[in-house]
């Protein structure tokens, strides 16, 4: 029943039933209440997964937490009262109606966002839990996966035993035939070795009996052609200079074409020499060096005891009887001053290429054994011997070792070890140094 009421200026208006009002805004805001956006089930599905997500990112975990707590954004807590107890009550519901009616135009975008708040968090919900089930199913893929490894492996390692295995039993039996195809080589090389000397070493015995022959040849144009230009001869002999630093009266007995005299001079160290060969001696004269032409033991008894401070012999010895030899030794003491040093060179006999091409000089008499003229050397008086052996054999004129790697078999490699050390010792034996040098102090 509708109420009207009369105004101050007579007019009668229909009267605000603000109880009936009142009503209808309760009922809106229940209905309201009642209608929510997603159901506490669907929260709580979201609470889970979010504590099960793996993530090392915190601040991920902080936003999901704030989401969950914060999706409805409804103010259903608001509550309308007054502290006013007369004009109270009539306070209360006027901020009511107008609460409502402001409610009327703003609930629709709360609606619409809180409806929008509950959908992000299903999807949330949704991509959580698919995370988690793919994040499981990887970690039990990925344990089956090394699970088959293992597996592999020891099928692997069983089958790399095998191999090793079959292969160390085909290694022993090929290493009869291996042993006997190095053996072969060594001795076939050896042999060969020898066959292409055969004639040189026929011939050691011959050339001995050609001492008492008088040979008339130039030996100056023969040393040309058989021991080298003077040059090679003077920087090999300048390796030895060092023994004569500060002398003034070095002799060189048997002094050739003059080479070591020419290295004393340009040193400005005081020497002569002599020799038996006039051609010899005639060049070094016209080279401008002090030589004599007379016997070496002659000319070292007209000398002064004590009187020289250096003497060289290089490639002498060896064209001497034994009896010479050691009388020339004699002299070489009693006229060497103390402290002074005597330098004798001569071929080498410990090395066949050495001792066959001994006796293509045919003045040579004998070849003498390093230790036999430390021995003479020793016997006359001379102190700190030391033998050096020079001129070595080229290199490609040698025999050749055998190449290994890494990668050999250790039997193989043990083998090929033997194989190169023999043939080390072949090549000392036969491609050794072609001269020693025998160096002593008064």
């Amino acid at each position: 029943m509708e109420r009207f009421e009369t105004n101050k200026n007579g007019t009668e208006e229909k009267a605000i039933n603000v109880e009936q009002i009142m009503e209808k805004l309760r009922e809106n805001i229940c209905k309201r209440k009642e209608s929510t956006i997603c159901s506490a089930g669907d929260i709580g599905d979201f609470q889970r997964n979010l504590s099960t997500l793996q993530t090392d990112d915190g601040n991920i975990q902080k936003d999901f937490e704030y989401i969950n707590s914060n999706w409805d954004t409804k103010n259903n807590s608001y509550f309308i009262s007054s502290h006013r107890p007369i004009v109270g009550k009539f306070l209360v519901r006027g901020r009511e109606l107008v609460n409502g009616e402001i409610k009327r135009y703003v609930d629709p975008i709360l609606w619409k966002q809180a409806e929008f708040n509950g959908g992000t968090v299903r999807f949330f919900n949704y991509i959580t839990g698919k995370f988690n089930h793919y994040n499981n199913e990887i970690e039990l893929l990925r344990f089956e996966i090394d699970s088959k490894m293992e597996e592999l492996r020891s099928e692997f390692e069983y089958i790399i035993e095998q191999l090793r295995s079959e292969i160390d039993s085909r290694a022993e039996d090929l290493r009869p035939e291996f042993e006997d195809k190095i053996k072969g080589d060594i001795i076939s090389e050896i042999n060969n070795i020898v066959r292409s000397n055969v004639d040189i070493i026929a011939a050691l015995t011959k050339f001995e009996t050609l001492d008492t022959v008088n040979l008339d040849i130039n030996y100056f144009r023969f040393e040309e052609q058989f021991r080298g230009s003077r040059e090679d001869i003077k920087q090999r002999q300048s390796n030895f200079k060092k023994y004569f630093i500060g002398c003034s009266n070095v002799l060189d007995i048997g002094c050739g074409r003059g080479e070591f005299l020419e290295l004393l001079k340009e040193f400005r160290i005081g020497g002569k020499g002599v020799d038996i060969d006039s051609t010899m001696v005639d060049y070094c004269l016209s080279k401008g060096l002090k030589v004599e032409q007379e016997d070496a033991i002659s000319y070292l008894e007209n000398l002064e005891d004590k009187s020289l401070d250096g003497i060289f012999i290089d490639q002498v010895v060896e064209h001497l009887e034994p009896s010479y030899l050691i009388n020339l030794l004699q002299l070489c003491f009693q006229k060497l001053n103390y402290g002074y040093y005597i330098f004798v060179e001569t071929v080498n006999p410990l090395s066949f290429v050495s001792l066959a091409n001994f006796y293509i000089d045919m003045t040579h008499k004998k070849p003498i054994h390093p230790e036999t003229l430390k021995f003479l050397l020793t016997s006359v008086g001379f102190r700190d011997l030391e033998i050096k052996f020079v001129s070595p054999v080229p290199e490609e004129a040698i025999l050749q070792k055998v190449s290994m790697n890494s990668d050999m078999e250790k039997w193989t490699k043990n083998y090929l070890d033997t194989y190169n050390y023999n043939i080390e010792k072949l090549n000392n034996i036969l491609y050794g140094a072609q001269d020693y040098v025998v160096i002593s102090k008064k």
